[in-house]
This record gives structure tokens, C-alpha cells and sequence, in this order.
């Protein structure tokens, strides 16, 4: 039978484990996060061309619009030729119905291989650059990305050279800048390299590459700046919402798209 006495003699050193917590508990911090691993190259070179191109069919039309209105009026002075384009939305308009909904899409094939190898190959740069931690460095995101922009615009020059060629296409009379009437792809390809040789197929390389340099410099360095800044938010919206600000400011850096598009368009004198 327990006495009050044995109950008041109870030992008090026991250790509650509250007060002691397990030596094996891994410590949280911040330091401990790992960072996910990168993928494997191919596949991440796949992925990001995926993405591109996929984003290269909605916005077709409006890369049809805009080639025939930096065309407009080329090598003419003004108030000597006619104005078929006007604005956006008409523009739109008078492509669809003087060419049909087919006519929106020109250049598609082309322009599905412009962005599957330039973004491919300046995405799948840049993770390098990414695992080899030079973008680590002060302005290495910078360096990285403008290198990457260099790379994927010299690659894909070629293709892009094609699809503005085929975007320019059209009946006679809403025709804009020089027609070359190429019947697709191959047959543009074999027609510039007949006429002009390897050359040829880089005409406007020159234009391009600056330009991809800025805007990929621009957006990547801007883009990782950001994510590493939201990543902790796990906010979508916020996410969406900077991805899409980066894209605008890298595209208005990119004032050299006219002159590497004429460059691409006019050399009738050879023809």
C-alpha cells in the first residue's frame, strides 16, 4: 500500500524528453533546402523546345501581322504607296479575309523550327550554365544569357530567314515587301542555297544575333532573379504575373527585330 510519504519521496530527476529533445532530430533551416536536380541535357533541351513551339501556334498570327507591318512601305518614301495595314486587329482582319484562316498561320512549320532550335538551344545553354554555377557569379546570369541568345539566334537563323519569307507571302493586292513565292519549307531552303549558297541561309544573322543577345540576356538574368525571390511565396499568380513582366521587358530591349527582318526580306537586286 502507497504512503503519502513514498508519494512526496518521488523521484524528481526524470528527464521529460521536452526538455531533451532526441539528438537525431535533423535541425530545420533554410541552408538545409536542397535544390532540386537538373534534368538530364537532352531532355531538358526537348522540354524547353516543347514549350516554345507550343507557344508559337497561338502566336503565329501575330508574327504574320507584324512582319507585313515592319514590311509596309519598305524601300518607298511616304505617301507613295498604299497603306493596306493600319493596326493590329485590322491587319488581322484583311489577312483573314483576303488569304483565310490559313493565311493567319503562314510560316507556322518554319517558325516551329526557329523556336524549337533557338530556344532549345539557349535554354539548354543556359541550365549548363545554370549546373556549372556561373550563374552564380556577379552578372554571370547576364553573361550566361546573352551567350545562350547568341548561340540559339546563330543556329536557328536559317529558319527564321525562311518563316519571314513565307509570312510575307501573300496575293497581290495586299503584298508587301519583296514576294519570293516559295512553295514550303524545302523549297525555300533549296532556293536560297541554289541561288546564294550556305551563305545565304544566314542572311540577317548579323541583325539577329544582337538582338536575341539583349532580350535573352534581359529576360533570363531577370527571370531567375525573380523566381528566386517568389520561391518562397509558392504564390502562382505572383509567379505568372513576373514571368510574363520579364518577357515584356526583354522584348522592348530588342529594338534591332526591324532591321534584322528587312535585312532577311529584301535582296531582290540578286534575284
Amino acid at each position: 500500500m502507497t504512503t503519502g510519504t513514498q508519494l512526496l519521496s518521488y523521484p524528481t530527476t526524470v528527464e521529460s524528453s521536452f526538455n531533451n529533445p532526441p539528438a537525431l532530430m535533423p535541425a530545420l533551416s533554410r541552408t538545409s533546402v536542397q535544390r532540386p536536380p537538373h534534368l538530364w541535357p537532352p531532355l531538358d533541351f526537348a522540354l524547353g523546345a516543347m514549350a516554345c513551339c507550343g507557344a508559337c501556334v497561338f502566336t503565329n498570327p501575330l508574327e504574320v501581322v507584324k512582319t507585313r507591318l515592319q514590311l509596309q512601305g519598305e524601300l518607298r518614301s511616304r505617301g507613295t504607296y498604299q497603306r493596306h495595314y493600319r493596326g493590329v486587329l485590322q491587319a488581322l482582319w484583311v489577312v483573314g479575309r483576303n488569304d483565310g484562316l490559313r493565311g493567319l498561320q503562314k510560316g507556322l512549320c518554319a517558325g516551329l523550327l526557329y523556336q524549337g532550335f533557338m530556344n532549345g538551344v539557349r535554354l539548354g545553354f543556359y541550365s549548363y550554365a545554370e549546373e556549372a554555377e556561373v550563374t552564380q557569379a556577379p552578372g554571370g546570369n547576364i553573361l550566361a544569357g546573352a551567350i545562350a541568345g547568341a548561340l540559339g539566334a546563330f543556329v536557328a537563323s536559317p529558319a527564321y530567314l525562311i518563316k519571314t519569307h513565307l509570312q510575307a507571302q501573300t496575293v497581290e493586292a495586299i503584298a508587301v515587301g519583296h514576294q519570293h513565292n516559295h512553295q514550303g519549307v524545302s523549297s525555300a531552303f533549296a532556293t536560297i542555297y541554289r541561288r546564294e549558297g550556305l551563305q545565304g541561309l544566314w542572311r540577317g544573322v548579323n541583325g539577329a544575333v544582337p538582338r536575341v543577345m539583349v532580350g535573352s540576356a534581359a529576360q533570363l538574368a531577370t527571370f531567375s532573379s525573380a523566381k528566386e525571390w517568389v520561391s518562397d511565396t509558392e504564390t502562382l499568380g505572383v509567379y505568372i504575373v513576373l514571368s510574363n513582366a520579364c518577357c515584356l521587358y526583354s522584348y522592348s530591349l530588342c529594338s534591332l527585330h526591324p532591321l534584322s527582318e528587312r535585312q532577311e526580306v529584301d535582296f531582290k537586286a540578286k534575284e
